[in-house]
């Protein structure tokens, strides 16, 4: 519930706009007859009604109970304990006076509270008449009571109560006006334009920003049909009102495209949504629309860029394809007339011969395997398998057995955690695994025996899986290079190779949706890691057998 210092700061401010002032409330009393004399013999029913009051307090709240929906505030009002006592000092203060501007903000200050819980001014005037009755009873029937030798205190009570519900009322009617305020301001500086029609569908209200939009003022359009303002064309005819209205009684509001006339003439899209302004079209609807020139100009432009680089992909893809693929030809003959030559005329011509020869054929045997890995690259989208449920356990046993010969003969020790089921293609997730791990083996310290731990980890409807060795490392400079195609960062006398593994690699799992991406030390190893979509129905979690988990990145290397 919103704190009485809030509610008090409020009712300060609403005296002001009531123009509240001493003078003003002096006036009051004058009309109703209030006296000086009444004011302060009311002070005498204090300690008579305050006795009393609890009773009439939980007469009150019967009364409450009465009906649905103020019996409904009751029990969801915060603290029903508090508001029973709230009641309680409420009708007691009527008789404490002074009825000053302190006493005024007071009862303003009660007035917000009971409209925040939602009871309306209908209640307020009930409650009211309720204490009179009430009151008026106890003071004529209790022998204790004040009134026989106050004749006129029945009267005062009565004046000051309605002296007192006048201030609730006007509580109750700046609140709204108040909130009144705030809707319309929200309605003029709203950024879209909003209209709205009576149930024949002509304007009533039109907010600012219609001129921006629309060109024409407020004042311009009220009065008018709406169907001036909504044009057709053949292209994007506009649905009728009576179709609009349809939909918003079926669906709630109607939501779309429709055509708008500019006041120059010209016509443009808007986005546009209507609401009945009550259960019934015949109350009413409510327009509103937003400019979509700029947007459908967008939305234009980013699909001729779409269609534009979708057409540049394929003629790029077509163009590696034929361009290596007609190369093949000429390049085996070319290497197989160098090796036939390496073959008749070594040791038989000059020693620059035998050279010149070794250096035909060694720069053949490149260059088809430059344009067989080319191949390789531009064939991942245009040649790859449908995604659907892959074990990569599977996929890194026949990868591993495609190395079983350079394991053998490195001494690799592989260590693996269980692997999950992902979406995937199940050849190119093999080529990942072969082109990682192969790399693995291939960067190994000089004279260290690679050790090389796969594992995989549940992050949200991903798999991230990791690739971790105690290789020679990566400067960090270089982890966006690496993944880029024919891009080395050793001559081919160090390492041998193509330099499109890992970039084959990332044109993989970014064909899956996923990311790639590698952590390093130079001289300690590496750790690359990628994502794989989960497949349905896989647990968020995997029991690992010697994952990377078990052998975190150590001072001395990535994997110990």
């Amino acid at each position: 519930m919103t704190s009485m210092a809030s509610h008090s700061e409020r009712a300060r401010r609403m005296a002001d706009r009531l123009n509240l002032s001493e003078a003003a409330i002096r006036k009051r009393k004058l009309f109703l007859g209030i006296s000086s004399e009444e004011e302060a013999a009311l002070s005498l029913l204090r300690p008579f009604l305050q006795q009393r009051t609890p009773a009439f307090v939980t007469r009150l709240h019967g009364r409450i109970g009465d009906f649905p929906e103020t019996a409904k505030i009751l029990e969801n009002a915060p603290s029903q304990s508090w508001l029973r006592s709230r009641h309680s000092e409420y009708f007691v203060e009527l008789v404490s006076g002074p009825y000053d501007m302190a006493y005024v903000t007071n009862r303003l200050a009660v007035g917000i509270a009971h409209q925040e819980i939602g009871l309306e001014p209908e209640w307020v005037q009930s409650s009211f008449g309720l204490f009179l009755e009430w009151a008026g009873q106890i003071l004529r029937e209790d022998p204790a009571s004040p009134l026989s030798s106050h004749p006129g205190l029945g009267e005062a009570l009565a004046k000051i109560t309605l002296f007192d519900s006048g201030l609730v009322m006007d509580s109750y009617f700046m609140a709204e006006r108040e909130r009144m305020e705030v809707l319309s301001r929200v309605f003029e500086t709203n950024a879209e334009v909003v209209w709205i029609l009576d149930g024949q569908g002509i304007l009533r209200h039109a907010n600012r920003t219609s001129e921006k939009v629309v060109g024409w003022l407020p004042a311009d359009l009220v009065g008018k049909p709406v169907e001036d303002f909504l044009v057709s064309g053949t292209d994007s005819p506009n649905p009728s009102r009576g179709d609009l209205v349809a939909t918003a009684l079926r669906e709630g509001h109607w939501e779309g495209e429709l055509l708008v006339g500019h006041r120059n003439g010209s016509r443009f899209s808007v986005w546009a949504t209507v609401n009945l302004l009550e259960d019934s079209p015949d109350r009413g609807l409510i327009l509103e629309f937003r400019d979509r020139t700029a947007e459908k100009r967008t939305e234009l432009e980013l699909l001729q860029k779409t269609n534009e680089l979708l057409r540049s992909n394929r003629d790029l893809e077509q163009f590696a394809y034929v361009a290596s693929h007609d190369l093949q030809e000429p390049l085996r003959m070319v290497t197989s007339y160098t090796q036939l030559l390496a073959r008749r005329y070594q040791g038989k011509l000059s020693g620059d011969a035998d050279d010149f020869i070794r250096f035909a054929v060694d720069g053949a045997v490149r260059m088809q395997a430059l344009i067989n890995a080319l191949l390789s690259y531009s064939r991942v989208d245009t040649r790859g398998k449908p995604l659907i449920a892959t074990e990569t356990s599977t996929a890194l046993d026949q990868a591993l057995d495609n190395l079983r010969l350079a394991v053998r003969e490195s001494g690799a020790v592989i260590e693996r955690g269980t692997l999950p089921r992902v979406y995937g293609d199940p050849v190119q997730i093999m080529q990942l695994f072969q082109n990682l791990v192969g790399n693995a083996i291939k960067f190994r310290s000089s004279g260290g025996v690679p050790r090389i731990a796969i594992s995989a980890e549940r992050e949200g409807d991903f798999w991230r899986i990791t690739v971790a060795d105690n290789g020679i490392g990566i400067d960090p400079r270089y982890f966006e290079r690496i993944f880029t195609i024919f891009q080395r960062l050793h001559t081919k006398e160090e390492y041998p190779g193509t330099g499109i593994g890992l970039a084959l690699c990332k044109r993989i799992v970014e064909r899956h949706g996923g990311s790639i991406g590698v952590r390093s030390v130079p001289g300690e190893g590496s750790l690359f890691h990628f994502t794989l979509k989960a497949f349905s129905g896989e647990a968020a979690s995997i029991a690992s057998e010697g994952s990377v988990d078990d052998h975190p990145p150590a001072q001395k290397g990535i994997v110990s």
